[in-house]
């Protein structure tokens, strides 16, 4: 018989499974908080405004005399995309005193859990590859032009889990021959922007 007894080898593997689980552990935790930091960051809104949010000084200067002619819902509960509104403000039709002019408003609130990724994948497949970064206002957001007989200048704006999208066009005369160019177009949109997103509320 030996002198010395073998010794077991139970101890040496339940370390070695300890260890892996540890090891699992360590990365499940890793990306549960990666998913819940980023994925699944809670949005600030629950609900899109009303039309009545771009009906500001922005709208008076660039649609003067203006009526509302679309106030719809969009989206849904069942829509991944999220739900809110479209709204289209024009210059009254017939004889009048103001240069005809559009500017239209789509608010979308994305649900949770992802809402603000899907607000961030809803303002980037709206302002497409020919697009401006826009700085100094909401999370993110961009500008473009939608070329054609009349240009039509947008932007579109990310606030949390709250995509915001205003764009604007005019004619540059009164029999609506011409339009302002899609720089111009794009000012507007901007200002209107600027306005809707500062009367969000806190």
């Amino acid at each position: 018989m030996p002198s010395t007894q073998p010794q077991s080898r139970g101890c040496a593997v339940v370390g070695v499974i300890a260890a892996v689980l540890a090891v699992v552990a360590l990365v499940a935790g890793a990306v549960w908080f990666v998913v819940s930091r980023d994925v699944l960051e809670p949005g600030d809104f629950e609900a899109a405004p009303e039309c009545s949010i771009g009906e500001t000084g922005a709208l008076d200067d660039l649609v003067p005399g203006h009526e509302l002619e679309v106030d719809e819902p969009i989206g849904g509960a069942q829509e991944t995309f999220g739900s809110g509104r479209q709204c289209r403000w024009a210059t009254p039709g017939g004889e009048g005193s103001a240069v005809p002019a559009t500017a239209t408003l789509v608010t979308v609130v994305s649900p949770d859990p992802g809402g603000v990724d899907t607000a961030a994948d809803n303002l980037d497949s709206s302002a497409g590859p020919d697009r401006e970064a826009l700085d100094g206002i909401g999370d993110e957001a961009f500008t473009w032009v939608r070329p054609g007989a009349f240009d039509v200048g947008c932007a579109g704006v990310r606030v949390s889990n709250l995509y915001v999208e205003t764009c604007y066009s005019s004619a540059a005369d009164y029999e609506a021959n011409l339009s302002i160019d899609g720089e111009q177009a794009v000012e507007g949109a901007v200002g209107l922007a600027e306005d809707v997103v500062a009367a969000l509320p806190d």
